[in-house]
This record gives structure tokens, sequence and C-alpha cells, in this order.
């Protein structure tokens, strides 16, 4: 039988050549991107919240995306310009908006303190589909295209461009130096002499 004595390291104290090896390992290890389900369900949740129009096929991803969506009507997504975001304000943004009802003088503090106490009847609150932060980013981007002259068909099929794009980021993220150093800290990793984790 043989004993071996290995000095262990946290990543901090690794030298700079260990710590890339630590680096590009966990890089390579990598099997899942965290985020993308809460951010396809930010998509899904804005047409859920969203009358006359239905997500029919999709295919989201980090490379290649697509939507497919119909209208109750067909001329509808040929809309552009102030009749489109007519069509925004009555069939999306009403469904989100805090109502106007909710300030009424019986009860205005425990109503009002349901959305915070920095809103007002009529506004949008923060990530008002599923709560996560890809539903502003995905409303903000609709409205933006609309505003920019895009019918109301390719601006909601745009939307897969948006989420591939998060997506992206997210990815990038979780394989940057600053997100494996915290998730290196937050578990307490510790690593050999050549940076192995042990």
């Amino acid at each position: 039988m043989r004993t071996q004595t290995i000095n262990i390291y946290s990543f901090d104290e690794l030298s700079e050549e260990a710590k890339e090896k630590a680096l590009n390992d966990y890089r390579e290890g990598m099997t899942e991107i965290f985020g993308i389900d809460e951010t396809v369900e930010s998509l899904k949740g804005l047409f859920k919240n969203c009358n006359g129009i239905t997500l029919k096929n999709w295919s989201l991803g980090d490379c290649q995306s697509w939507l497919n969506v119909t209208f109750e009507n067909d001329e509808i997504g040929d809309f552009t310009g102030k009749r489109a975001m007519s069509w925004i304000e009555n069939n999306l943004l009403v469904n989100i908006r805090i109502p106007e009802n909710s300030f009424a003088m019986n009860g205005t503090r425990r109503k009002l303190a349901q959305y915070g106490q920095y809103y007002r009847a009529g506004m949008i609150k923060c990530c008002p589909f599923t709560g996560y932060c890809a539903d502003d980013d995905f409303l903000q981007d609709l409205i933006s295209e609309v505003k920019q002259g895009t019918d109301l068909k390719t601006a909601f099929e745009g939307l897969a461009v948006t989420c591939q794009k998060l997506i992206q980021n997210e990815q990038e993220y979780q394989q940057s130096e600053e997100y494996i150093k915290e998730h290196f800290e937050m578990n307490n990793c510790e690593f050999d002499e050549d940076g192995n984790l042990i």
C-alpha cells in the first residue's frame, strides 16, 4: 500500500496556469445552459396574455430560432404603425396593465401593496408574464419593432431572434470567468496543484 499526500487549493490559491486549466475544464464540461426554460416560458407567457393570436409552431435555441404565429383574422398580421400599436394595446397591454379599480377607496393600501409602492393604475409592472426578466425584453422588443414600422406578424415572429439572443447572452455569461469563479466560490470547490477539481 502506498499513501500519497497532496496539497488542496481553493481557486484563488492556484497559479495562473492552474486557474486557466480549471476554467477551461469547467467550460468543456458544461452540459446545460441555465435559464433557457425560463426564457422560453416568458415568450409563451406573452402569447398567453395576448388575445387574437396563436403561437402555432416554434423552434427556439442558441443557434437557429423561428416562430410561426396565426391571427384570428389574417389581415391583422399586416397592420403597421398606429393601427398595429392600437391592436397591441387592445389585445396585449390592456391585459397586463394595473387596473384602474385597483385603487378604489376601500382597501387602497392592501390593493396597492400587491403591485409595489412605485406602481399606479395604468402602469405595466415589471416582468408581467412570468416574473422572469425576459418578460420585459420580449415586450420591449415587440413594441420597438412595431414603432419602427414593422407589421404585426413580422414583429411577433421576430421575437424568435430576441429569444435566441437572450439564450446566447446567458450562455456567454455562464462561460465567463466571473460566473465560473463565483460558481467555484459558492460551491467551495477544491483543486489540486494543476487545477484539477477534487
